[in-house]
């Protein structure tokens, strides 16, 4: 596997956990457009995050323990201390999204927690007897920076920023090295010249250089991860203005050009009657099976689905955007399965009344179109001939259907297909006597 590929594996099996999604993910089905929601979620991740560093901090310091007794108190306290945070947390986040200051009180707490409880470690690892152990606590500092620049928020990452940057100064000088004690029986004058030729303050020096760096570049991270968010929202309202009206422009053409009326129990049957055949056709034609019934259920959408042009105002803005979809698309099936109806009339109208020129049949010439759609329509006009409640026609027999099909509406459809209908015209027979209305 290319090494490349790791971070997407990775990211992948992260979104396949349903256990890491509910406690840690952000996809979570939250209105990324409505800031109290996003920093309400950001709320529940850090409160996990705590509560899973709290852990991790009582197992170190249980191993610690074992060789230095002097750490067994601090493992003893960090389990009050984890569960009153988290009890703190979960009262303030539980309040919910709409308040926002319940919120933004959590979000400064989890990040005065994580710098105080990381400063509090490096503090009695520190004075700690083990000395392999004494700057391992200094790492959890750079890591509640981490946890705060998580929240993306720019004004709580400066302030937090130059709190840590006073905080961790204090502590250079007055745990990582103790100078306070040097300076204790000297002047001024006599302190700076030593202490500033002193490797100490080298080390803190480079130590606080790192730590600006750190800050910058984090800080920048935040700026960045802010204007994508910035420019994600931004979008989404736009997408969703343009959704808005694209549904009710579809709403608006739907509702004026598909007059679809009700069918009749008589008229649904034929319907019916018209849908067996053309699954008929469509196997006798080489379709596949999947071919066979979608033009069967296309056949029968008129009876079976209705058109409806209200949306559910419950659902949310992905949701309601399937729905214009899935509603589009069905609203276009039913337009088509209802001008074939009247294609049918049409021709067989222009036919009898002997208004089927070739101007005509030019015009109303199906072979260049979809096969489904010819065969559909090639069962409904013989369907239609067949029918003795049809006005405007006599009620033709099966021969007399067949023969008058042969001479004038073989013209409008692709030859191998019509052909094959004249072939087991006498199955087609049967399934309307069988299923007759």
């Amino acid at each position: 596997m290319n090494l490349k590929d790791v971070p997407n594996k990775f990211n992948s099996k992260i979104k396949a956990n349903k256990l890491a999604q509910k406690y840690f993910g952000f996809e979570s089905g939250i209105d990324v457009t409505n800031d109290s929601e996003v920093l309400h979620r950001k709320n529940e991740v850090i409160k996990n995050i705590i509560f899973a560093s709290n852990w991790i901090y009582t197992i170190i310091f249980t191993f610690i323990s074992i060789g230095d007794s002097s750490n067994w108190l601090l493992t003893i306290l960090l389990f009050p201390v984890t569960f009153y945070v988290n009890h703190i947390l979960k009262s303030l986040i539980k309040k919910g999204p709409k308040d926002v200051l319940s919120q933004e009180i959590a979000m400064y707490f989890a990040c005065f927690y994580m710098i105080l409880s990381s400063i509090i470690i490096y503090i009695k690892l520190k004075n700690g007897s083990q000395d392999f152990l004494k700057e391992a606590g200094y790492i959890l500092l750079y890591y509640s920076l981490l946890i705060t620049a998580y929240y993306q928020n720019r004004l709580l990452f400066k302030r937090v920023g130059i709190a840590m940057l006073i905080t961790v100064t204090i502590l250079h000088f007055a745990f990582t090295y103790n100078i306070v004690d040097w300076a204790k029986n000297e002047t001024m004058l006599d302190f700076f010249p030593k202490f500033l030729s002193s490797n100490e303050a080298k080390d803190i020096l480079l130590r606080t250089l790192i730590l600006i760096m750190f800050l910058i570049v984090a800080y920048l991270f935040v700026l960045m991860t802010n204007y994508m968010q910035d420019e994600r929202k931004k979008e989404l309202v736009m997408r969703r203005k343009t959704q808005d009206e694209f549904s009710s422009i579809i709403v608006d053409i739907f509702s004026s050009i598909a007059k679809i009326e009700p069918k009749s129990y008589i008229e649904a049957g034929y319907t019916r009657i018209s849908a067996v055949m053309a699954k008929k056709l469509a196997f006798l034609y080489n379709l596949t099976e999947e071919e066979q019934n979608e033009i069967y259920d296309f056949s029968l959408i008129l009876i079976d689905q209705e058109f409806d042009l209200r949306f559910n105002p419950d659902l949310n803005e992905d949701e309601k955007y399937q729905e214009v979809k899935d509603r589009s698309e069905l609203w276009i099936k039913l337009i088509k399965r209802n001008n074939l109806e009247k294609e049918c009339e049409t021709i067989l109208r222009a036919t009898i009344e002997k208004g089927n020129d070739d101007t005509f049949k030019l015009n109303h010439s199906m072979v260049d179109e979809n096969i489904a759609l010819q065969i559909v329509l090639l069962c409904d006009i013989y369907v239609t001939l067949r029918r003795p409640d049809i006005r405007y026609k006599q009620s033709y027999s099966d021969e007399g259907s067949i023969n008058f099909m042969k001479e004038s509406i073989r013209y409008y459809f692709n030859p191998n297909l019509f052909d094959r209908f004249i072939t087991y015209q006498s199955e087609f027979d049967q399934i309307y006597v069988e299923t007759s209305v």
